[in-house]
């Protein structure tokens, strides 16, 4: 297609006018009385120490969800502990909870003043907040313990008899007990307490 010469200024000048129009759509969008704000991520604090089995400092996020204090332990999977230590001149939250996702691991078990299990759903995929029981700590209890792991399996435990095993009063199969062999033959005519005797075979008392 021929353009001629004098026409290609417009061109442009109409090419910048669209490119314009686009960035402005793109900035007036945020403008919009109906544009949904995106969610700002929650920001992170530093309430209670955090430490390892071995000692060393723990990284686990600490966030604030209204007023519970989520110690964030997504990343975790299979057998783990951490200590959260309350610094001193502090009191505890009214509310403490663990992040954890579904299926990483099966328990948690908090240890304070009392422990506390509690089971982990493998449904889902959103991360789950797991609060702690109000009896697990006061406001100046010094640690609580977080433990995860596997739901322990209890098996069914047959107790089987020893072999070899006989009561002392039941005979082995087959034996019969032995007799003397000066054994004399029972008396038949002898009367015994078990014996029964017929009031005809009494003879009457002598006068």
């Amino acid at each position: 297609m021929f353009v001629p010469v004098n026409s290609r200024p417009l061109i442009i000048t109409g090419l910048a006018v669209s490119l314009g129009l686009l960035a402005g759509c793109s900035s007036m969008s945020k403008l919009w009385p109906f544009h949904k704000k995106e969610k700002p991520a929650p920001e992170a604090v530093h309430e209670v120490e955090l430490v390892n089995a071995d000692g060393s400092a723990a990284s686990y996020p600490q966030y604030w969800k209204r007023n519970t204090l989520v110690i964030d332990l997504s990343g975790v999977s299979g057998v783990g502990s951490v200590a959260a230590r309350l610094p001193a001149d502090t009191t505890w939250p009214v509310r403490v909870a663990v992040r954890v996702r579904p299926g990483s691991v099966e328990q948690v078990e908090v240890l304070g003043e009392e422990r506390n299990v509690i089971a982990v759903s493998r449904e889902g995929t959103l991360p789950l907040d797991l609060e702690f029981a109000a009896s697990v700590y006061k406001p100046t209890t010094g640690a609580i313990y977080i433990n995860w792991g596997y739901m322990p399996q209890f098996a069914e435990v047959v107790i089987e008899p020893e072999h070899g095993f006989v009561s002392p009063q039941a005979l082995p199969k087959g034996a019969e007990p032995e007799k003397p062999a000066d054994a004399a033959p029972p008396d038949n005519d002898s009367a015994g307490a078990g014996q029964i005797i017929a009031p005809s075979e009494v003879a009457p008392p002598k006068q």
